[in-house]
């Protein structure tokens, strides 16, 4: 089977937030769809280990804030290649809160959505939220960002009116498409070294243009 086939499919670019027992957290996701329109639900799928996802599960509730297209690359570094379990993420950060007291983005997003759990299911590495949307408002003007205009621009490449322009050829994780930028030469990578993402070894990586 080619696992690159997958990469077909489009996804968008969110920060999934909460704030339980005293803890904020946020993390970026690519998997938060509209599921039905009456009564109004969405699905979010999350990997299980990250502590968002934790917290979440103990909460029953998120928000979802829908990246815009000019959002720093700083800004989602931020909230995807750190563990919140080591900084304080919103250390620094503009934020708003929600009617259940989660922590949503107001800048540098188009919209945001406030989510209740309904239900949950395993899905061995992940769980996926199915959920009850209870607050939904747009934010700013502007594009949502793909996660292929993300990939696009963390390549070198530009995204507008036109669509996206090829960048350089760059190192992709299979698993959860984390492109990698690092200053040594990914051949040059040693043998043990892993995704900073989703922690798979550098044999899942595949070169692409």
């Amino acid at each position: 089977m080619d696992t690159t086939a997958m990469f077909s499919l489009t996804y968008g670019l969110f920060v999934a937030g909460v704030a339980e027992g005293g803890k904020k957290n946020a993390c970026i996701i690519n998997t938060a769809v509209q599921a039905t329109a009456e009564p109004v639900r969405m699905h979010v799928t999350m990997l299980k280990e990250n502590l968002t996802t934790q917290l979440i599960r103990k909460k029953g509730s998120l928000t979802v804030s829908v990246l815009s297209l000019d959002c720093p690359l700083e800004l989602i570094g931020s909230f995807g290649m750190r563990s919140g379990r080591e900084v304080n993420k919103f250390d620094g950060i503009d934020y708003q809160t929600d009617g259940n007291g989660n922590p949503y983005l107001d800048k540098n997003t188009v919209a945001y959505m406030s989510l209740n759990v309904a239900s949950v299911i395993d899905l061995e590495s992940h769980y996926l939220f199915i959920c009850d949307v209870v607050e939904a408002e747009k934010t700013q003007k502007g594009q949502p960002m793909s996660y292929g205009d993300y990939r696009t621009l963390k390549s070198g490449g530009t995204v507008g009116k036109e669509g996206a322009k090829a960048g350089k050829k760059h190192w992709v994780c299979s698993v959860c498409h984390y492109v990698y930028d690092g200053k040594i030469p990914f051949e040059e990578l040693p043998d043990d070294w892993t995704c900073p993402v989703c922690q798979k070894p550098k044999s899942v990586f595949i070169l692409e243009d």
